[in-house]
């Protein structure tokens, strides 16, 4: 029920949406290619069909009840080859490019265009196919609405030129043979013409309202995603975003570090949650902006993960920076400045252990810088044989943070 009423309301953005929200999807470049595949896919089917109707005409031609052609000026035969052979060869492009043999969507884009171009002006030879006693315009209508009514004509600018084309080069066959077009065959191609633009402006409206649909459930979906990788007080990554990104560390020379802020607890219970929550998010934003390309989690209650490819000294660099800016963020209310303290390793992640022994390796630093006094940061490369025996020991040391 609720994406019913999601679907409906955006359907209804989408008819009284203003004209950049149409210029947002034709520029989205899932849009184009999914425009391209089945424009693709519509004009081997085109082509296909022009194909059988070329060789059924041909047969057509050696039947033995075939009458005279209307217009004899060129052989019905060679309409129908010429037909036949200029979609032969397009099927045959088109099948190649389905399967990958032509990956750039410009040229795929001009390749249906001047497959449409060249059929729409093909249309006009039908009428030296027309036998005496059938419908002069029946062939070139069928080709017609082949070419205006399967493929997508997402910009306008195409379709017009198209058309023009093709009216200029019929009148030009029809003033050249001279042949009379009854009043009423004018009048239904008048028609036709009207119906094909509602439908092609249709069909056009309908594929870009379905496409921002799409472009909005794929957005909420992005969103809703990264919510789930995000902390909702501090705006850093979760624990989740951790499990998801911990393979991209492996084999990868790495930073590790861990800290937290000293004495959270006394803040806390001295000044109330509310407040402790503020620090948090200040120091939460400070941690953004000084580690920006880096991956800053949190980690725990006051506690906080940073990984980082960078080499060590611009990590360190970063590190005091840090340690500079904190002692100036603005909290009210303080009787003093909340400082934090850290450890952190360096060197090759070579696989998931390798990883969580650097995690245990910057907390047992974290306590030393603890043990040391505080509002420090102690680091050293990462050793093998220190990380083993933190995994050991870390559950045994006892928090001196509060």
């Amino acid at each position: 029920m609720r994406f019913v009423i999601y679907l409906r309301k955006h359907v209804h953005k989408i008819f009284h949406g203003p004209f950049g929200d149409i210029q947002a999807i034709l520029a989205d470049p899932e849009f184009r290619k999914r425009k391209i595949r089945d424009n693709l896919y519509a004009c081997s089917f085109i082509s296909c069909l022009l194909c059988i109707i070329a060789l059924t005409g041909v047969i057509g031609t050696y039947a033995p009840n075939a009458a005279g052609a209307v217009l004899p000026a060129i052989n019905a035969t060679a309409v129908y080859g010429i037909i036949f052979s200029v979609n032969v060869l397009f099927f045959a492009g088109f099948y190649r490019c389905l399967h990958g043999a032509v990956r750039n969507e410009k040229i795929l884009e001009n390749l249906v265009y001047i497959f449409l171009f060249i059929n729409s002006s093909l249309a006009c030879l039908t009428f030296f196919s027309t036998q005496d006693g059938s419908s002069f315009f029946f062939e070139y209508l069928l080709m017609l609405i082949l070419v205006y009514l399967l493929p997508i004509y997402d910009h306008l600018k195409v379709l017009f030129p198209i058309v023009a084309v093709n009216l200029v080069t019929t009148f030009a066959v029809i003033a050249m043979t001279g042949h009379q077009i009854a009043w009423q065959d004018q009048y239904d191609i008048v028609l036709f013409y009207l119906v094909c633009l509602v439908i092609i402006f249709s069909r056009r409206h309908l594929a870009l309202a379905f496409a921002q649909i799409r472009m909005h459930l794929r957005s909420s979906n992005e969103e809703f995603y990264q919510r789930s990788r995000t902390d909702e007080l501090t705006g850093l990554l979760n624990r989740e975003a951790l499990r998801e990104d911990f393979e991209q560390y492996l084999g990868q020379t790495i930073c590790v570090m861990i800290c937290d802020i000293d004495r959270f607890k006394f803040f806390n219970d001295t000044y109330g949650h509310v407040l402790g929550d503020d620090i948090l998010s200040g120091i939460s934003r400070l941690l953004r902006h000084i580690f920006p390309d880096d991956c800053v989690y949190r980690y725990g209650g006051d506690e906080f993960l940073i990984l980082s490819f960078r080499n060590q000294p611009s990590f360190q660099d970063d590190v005091e920076r840090f340690q500079r800016h904190l002692k100036d963020l603005p909290f009210d209310d303080l009787t003093r400045q909340p400082t934090m303290s850290g450890g952190y390793t360096w060197g090759l992640c070579r696989g998931a252990v390798d990883l969580r022994k650097m995690f245990a390796l910057a907390d047992r630093f974290l306590y030393q810088a603890k043990e040391a006094g505080r509002n420090r940061v102690h680091c050293e490369p990462f050793d093998d044989q220190k990380a083993e025996t933190s995994l050991h020991e870390i559950g045994n040391l006892v928090d001196k943070s509060s």
